[in-house]
């Protein structure tokens, strides 16, 4: 989600420019929101989006929220996305990042150990470990895990609701959520449940005793929690945009952002040991960052990201003198931002959760010559994902490809990936075939030919130079059709290892998806163009369908998402002439529409707020059947038999599976089926109904167009001339798809006919 669109659109001024306003303001929305750090997103979006979160309840059984009988069922998940936090203890370390939390074990501090990797429902945020209890927030709940043994943590309650930042004093926990501070009670791990509030804004990020210190817009503000019955602001300290602070005793270690490029920030220390009259002992114009770690007279910091003058991602400061904190070093560990920060003294080392880059480990044993030695986890927004056979290729923006096994698809596992450091690999898109993928890449050439021949090592074999990264591609015979901005591209693959473009032609705005239907591409622009492909050398646009996005073909109707944020909706359009799509009919969805994918009479649909199941069988009377939340946006999805596979941006890959699909099949017929063929198929002029069976009776064959009318009858005898082959004339029907249903009140069956 990195790119402007142009809008060329076709419905009048006044329409497209709303939707248009509509759709690039979601987009900044969502682009300006990766500049927040994790932890404190939840109430950045509330404020300019006004969202209010269902209200604190107790425990649950920690479900995965949807209804008791979706329809849909979540199989398998692998959650990993852009690193958030970093906290451990001893030489275990805690890394959270997409929708899940992965223990990792430093026994051997060269060689980390994934132990476990325990799966949230939604993007997390913030974690704090306290003694054996894992505690991790995320935008669906706030989870408590024992990890007494962290090789099978096991969930002991919950608190739903969102939750972002929060901090931890003995058996008190605080957060705010949708400007309320709240106090809850973890005297009980299974049984949280609050305890007092009270009005305020921001994220709450520290705290000493019985002073609360909240990360604000306009700076700091303290919260007395002395009676957790009456928390209750005493004092604001007005700086930048507040972005981190750690207290210890009366010593507050904080960071915030001032206004204007290059956004400079400043690490400062306060003293509070009169809460109400916060003070300030000093300030450093060119440190701090996102995150503070303290540890005797040392203060480890994430960093600066991008964005500002000389990023530092991680550095090390003297708070010895905390009238007059020093620097000590500094170390290069991401491209991206470096939100979170944690420090093990005992092991030298030191480490980074960057965003895209993972987990970075810092060799500390010379404090003034910090060293980078690796990183771990390194993974981006799941932008593309493909199947093949038992493995599945997931495009990861930011990172590169990430190979996963989902041979068994209720424990997918990564076995694989390429990547490459401070490059920042724009990879939105992969597609494989046996021996090879095909996969974006950045820098130039944005085309890349990847040897899976041994899935544990792929190796980048080719290349073919582009205008810029592509955004989608798919594979089909010989070629690849990829989609780039402002253009469309056949790449000739017949020779993998020497791929070629062979012809080229020009789309209208920046691009995002794409599918291939007989000798047509539909790529998701704007508007959504439709090309011809029947000469790879010569693509040629020749239709498009207005305010459009997320395509799938099937017959000759297209669903698509309309890309109007005030009425949202699953289109189907007619597109059997191309060159002037007709719609067809619509269904009211209540969130956007990213991608979709029709199976039979079936269509999974991928939106901002999950999956859904919609029955198409009757394009005038579509109807959602199931539905399932998803951690984040259903960026693209994949139907690979009996699964769907849903690139979930920065929440990694879900894997579900239908249990709602006799919900959209005929019944069965109670005594044998007559066998029904028809030729040709497509048809132009006339089509003959030939029949392969004997008729158990008399029937009746009515040809009905998608509206559910009637356009012509025929009656069949049995024994009759006409019984084994039937010719309906097609003459001044419009092309489209229509359907053959033959038989009487004991039996029936339906084909298909595709007029041209």
């Amino acid at each position: 989600m990195k790119r402007t669109f142009v809008l060329l659109l076709g419905l009048g001024i006044g329409v497209s420019v709303v939707a248009g306003r509509s759709w690039m303001g979601e987009r900044a929305l969502m682009d300006s929101a990766r500049a927040v750090p994790p932890k404190m997103r939840m109430e950045w979006m509330y404020e300019r989006e006004g969202s209010r979160d269902q209200e604190i309840k107790g425990s649950s059984d920690g479900r995965w929220r949807t209804e008791a009988d979706s329809g849909l069922v979540l199989r398998g998940k692998w959650g990993r996305g852009p690193a958030a936090e970093v906290t451990g203890r001893d030489t275990l370390v805690v890394l959270t990042l997409g929708s899940e939390v992965a223990l990792l074990s430093f026994a051997n501090v060269d060689s980390p150990r994934v132990l476990s990797e325990i799966q949230f429902p939604s993007l997390t945020a913030q974690s704090h470990l306290v003694d054996s209890l894992l505690y991790t927030s995320s935008n669906a709940d706030l989870e408590v895990w024992n990890i007494a043994n962290p090789s099978q943590p096991v969930k002991r309650g919950q608190l739903l609701g969102a939750v972002g930042d929060f901090w931890i004093r003995d058996t008190f926990l605080y957060f705010i959520r949708s400007d309320t501070f709240h106090v809850i009670s973890i005297a009980s791990s299974t049984n949280l449940y609050e305890l007092g509030s009270c009005l305020e804004s921001g994220s709450v990020t520290t705290g000493s005793g019985n002073t609360v210190v909240v990360c604000q817009g306009t700076g700091f503000a303290f919260v007395d929690v002395t009676n957790p019955a009456s928390p209750h602001e005493v004092a604001t300290y007005p700086c930048g945009n507040g972005r981190a602070a750690t207290a210890r005793g009366n010593l507050v270690c904080a960071s915030y952002e001032e206004a204007g490029y290059p956004y400079p920030v400043r690490f400062i220390t306060l003293d509070i040991s009169s809460p109400s009259s916060p003070r300030l002992l000093a300030k450093l114009n060119d440190l701090g960052g996102y995150d503070i770690f303290l540890d005797g007279p040392l203060a480890f910091v994430s960093g600066r990201g991008i964005g500002v003058e000389n990023p530092q991602p991680f550095q090390i400061l003297s708070i010895a003198d905390s009238a007059h904190p020093t620097f000590i070093d500094s170390c290069r560990t991401t491209t991206g931002y470096p939100w979170g920060v944690w420090e093990n003294a005992s092991l030298e080392r030191a480490f980074v959760a960057n965003e895209y880059d993972g987990l970075a480990v810092v060799d500390i044993s010379n404090l003034n010559n910090a060293v980078l030695k690796t990183w771990v986890l390194k993974t981006g927004s799941a932008s593309d994902v493909h199947v093949d056979g038992q493995y599945c290729y997931v495009a990861s923006d930011y990172v590169g490809l990430r190979l996963l096994d989902v041979s068994d698809p209720t424990k997918p596992t990564c076995i694989s990936g390429l990547d490459s450091a401070f490059v920042g690999v724009d990879c939105n898109a992969i597609t494989a075939r046996d021996s090879f993928a095909y996969m974006s890449w950045w820098p130039n050439p944005y085309f890349r030919t990847v040897s899976v021949a041994d899935p544990l090592r792929p190796q980048i074999v080719a290349g073919c130079s582009l205008g810029s990264p592509p955004e989608a591609m798919v594979l089909r015979d010989s070629f690849a059709y990829v989609v780039q901005d402002y253009e469309f591209l056949v790449i000739n693959v017949a020779r993998p290892r020497e791929p070629e473009v062979v012809g080229t032609c020009d789309l209208p705005s920046s691009s995002y998806g794409m599918c291939l239907w007989d000798t047509l591409a539909f790529v998701s622009t704007l508007p959504l163009a439709i090309i011809n492909i029947a000469n790879p050398a010569r693509p040629e646009t020749v239709g498009s369908i207005p305010l459009a996005w997320g395509v799938s073909v099937k017959d000759t109707l297209a669903y698509v998402g309309s890309r109007v944020l005030q009425a949202p909706n699953l289109q189907v359009w007619n597109v059997a002439d191309p060159v002037s799509p007709v719609i067809v009919d619509s269904i009211a969805f209540g969130a956007l529409v990213y991608s979709s994918v029709v199976v039979d009479s079936l269509a999974y649909v991928g939106c901002r707020d999950g999956l859904r199941l919609v029955n198409v069988a009757d394009p005038h009377n579509m109807r959602v059947i199931a539905q399932h939340g998803l951690p984040d946006i259903g960026w693209r999805l994949v139907y690979d038999s009996p699964y769907v596979y849903v690139a979930t941006m920065d929440a990694g890959v879900c894997i579900l599976e239908t249990t709602a699909v006799g919900v959209a099949e005929a019944p069965k017929p109670s005594r044998p089926r007559s066998s029904i063929r028809l030729a040709p198929n497509p048809a132009r002029n006339w089509v003959d109904v030939v029949v392969t069976s004997p008729l158990p009776s008399p029937c009746r064959l009515s040809l009905i167009d998608v509206a559910g009318r009637e356009v012509a009858s025929v009656k069949l005898v049995p024994g009759s001339s006409q019984e084994r082959r039937t010719r309906i004339s097609l003459k001044g029907l419009a092309p489209g798809l229509y359907f053959l249903r033959a038989g009487r009140e004991s039996w029936s069956e339906v084909r298909k006919i595709v007029k041209q």
